[in-house]
């Protein structure tokens, strides 16, 4: 039982701990590893590998042969973000297409290997869908800005929530919802001040785990509209909270602006918040879909935070005012 444990294990260690090898070396000669060829190519190239060194009878149909091929890549990946070369973020962005591609890899190798016979056939069915997905860096993209927007009701007039989302004092961590955004590493707000320069108005928010950035102001319309740009200066974080291939400002993504607009709804409120944000990581829809993610679950928090404070305040004016 033990043996046969043995020849299980011992070749799954091997193997993860070759591919987590072969990657910091990728890293050491500054390959992108971000890089679309990259993400796609590398795990192709490494299923087919790990398939083709499988235990000797053992994995040798398609369900068993893909479970030990994900378990392998599943270890790789948690080796490196034990060696903190990646961060929650990137894990949860990656690890679908690194499987998946890892999967296909294997797939092509699985049919290779009963088509040794012929075997200029086997080894075009591996080396043409690797060197596409290598190549497919080379392909022109534009870079894309995407846009998202959430919106809430409140019980209160546009007065009392304006004021309420220029300046937002002390915010609790319980006072936001914990998301699945904050598991993956995303901080939560904890306040904003608004300040008056020469230059015009800024706004400095201030987030969990030392975050700080600013928000210079483009428009300002008393009890209606409050519009800025990003302005996120070096060291604005500090070391070891960002994600590398997600930084903010970095090569693949960015944020560009944002909006509060408010609507009167006969003394309740329609609040809006709006982020724009740049990405030219040639990821398409995939990359599309994770921007709005992430940017769904913060502005919904903040809303909410807005809401309860605001709802707050005007039901302790009115209950003033009637007594």
């Amino acid at each position: 039982m033990i043996r046969r444990l043995s020849q299980i294990v011992w070749p799954t260690l091997a193997l993860a701990g070759g591919l987590f090898i072969s990657y910091l070396l990728a890293r050491w000669l500054r390959i992108d590893t971000a890089s679309l060829g990259f993400l796609l190519g590398f795990p192709f190239v490494a299923g087919a590998v790990i398939v083709f060194f499988r235990p000797k009878d053992r994995f040798q149909r398609f369900l068993p042969a893909m479970a030990w091929l994900t378990t392998i890549m599943c270890l790789a990946v948690a080796l490196a973000f034990i060696d903190g070369l990646e961060g929650m973020i990137c894990i949860a962005m990656g690890i679908f297409p690194i499987v998946f591609f890892a999967m296909l890899g294997g797939t092509i190798s699985l049919l290779a290997l009963r088509w040794r016979a012929d075997t200029r056939g086997a080894s075009g069915a591996l080396v043409i869908p690797a060197l596409a997905l290598i190549f497919l860096d080379l392909l022109p993209t534009e870079p894309k800005t995407y846009l998202t927007s959430n919106s809430i009701v409140i019980a209160a007039p546009p007065q009392t929530v304006f004021a309420m989302i220029k300046d937002v004092p002390d915010i609790h961590p319980e006072e936001i919802e914990t998301r699945l955004i904050h598991l993956l590493g995303i901080p939560k707000a904890t306040r904003a001040v608004w300040k008056e320069t020469p230059k015009g108005a800024v706004r400095h928010s201030y987030w969990a785990g030392g975050v700080h950035f600013r928000e210079k102001i483009t428009a300002y319309e008393a009890g209606r509209r409050i519009a800025w740009e990003f302005d996120i200066p070096a060291g604005w974080l500090p070391d070891g909270v960002d994600d590398p291939h997600v930084a903010v400002g970095g090569r693949y993504f960015d944020v560009l602006a944002g909006e509060y607009l408010l609507e009167d709804l006969n003394g309740r409120t329609r609040l809006t918040l709006t982020t724009w944000t740049y990405d030219s990581s040639k990821f398409g829809v995939y990359a599309e879909f994770w921007h709005h993610f992430f940017f769904d679950g913060i502005h919904k928090g903040i809303l909410a935070l807005i809401r309860d404070r605001a709802e707050a305040h005007a039901g302790s004016r009115s209950t003033s005012q009637s007594g």
